[in-house]
């Protein structure tokens, strides 16, 4: 069960800035694949990638989930009123998303009979019989679904730097590995 203190785990921190780092690689390079032609070295190197790095980066948020629920610290919000609604949100709406979307995608790999290639051995379901008739509109929906995580997750960084530098309410020192960093937060949040 997770617990209440001042400032986040340095598992969960880690955990955050991988994944988030993560999205935004993963669907920074879909975009710039997409600007090459099919067949093009560059589209199909970049493809090549995509599958198994999502897949990776979905085993991560499995387990940053499993241990947000079990073992994690989590400092209480800093919100309030509307800001704290908007916040949950916005929070509810990317865990979704980032399981969400890599099932997706998941469901159009298998259900086209395709496997994800990670080198060294190959992941294959062949489940066409059982998803063939939704696969082809869940390679839409993990698109939309792309676009819609790179946009939340750019809002919730502009948000963060809004507490940073407009704010100034030490809400990212949370979420800081830097030691001094997060002491600096307990000093704030005491002289409050």
């Amino acid at each position: 069960m997770s617990s209440t203190t001042k400032k986040y785990d340095n598992v969960t921190v880690i955990l955050h800035w991988v994944i988030g780092i993560g999205i935004l690689l993963i669907g920074g390079l879909e975009l710039f694949r997409h600007e090459f032609p099919k067949g093009h070295f560059i589209r199909e190197g970049l493809k090549a990638i995509h599958q198994p790095a999502g897949t990776v980066l979905f085993v991560l948020i499995m387990f940053r989930i499993m241990w947000r629920s079990l073992f994690a610290s989590v400092p209480a919000d800093v919100n309030r009123g509307t800001a704290s609604l908007v916040a949950k949100l916005v929070h509810i709406a990317l865990y979704a998303l980032m399981i969400g979307l890599p099932l997706v995608g998941m469901v159009y790999v298998f259900g086209s009979n395709k496997s994800i290639d990670f080198g060294w051995f190959t992941l294959a379901l062949p489940l066409k019989d059982v998803l063939g008739g939704v696969a082809k509109s869940m390679k839409e929906i993990h698109e939309a679904a792309g676009i819609t995580i790179l946009v939340l997750g750019l809002v919730h960084a502009a948000a963060a730097l809004v507490h940073h530098y407009g704010l100034k309410d030490g809400l990212m020192a949370r979420m800081s590995l830097s030691r001094k960093n997060r002491d600096n937060h307990d000093v704030m949040v005491a002289a409050e």
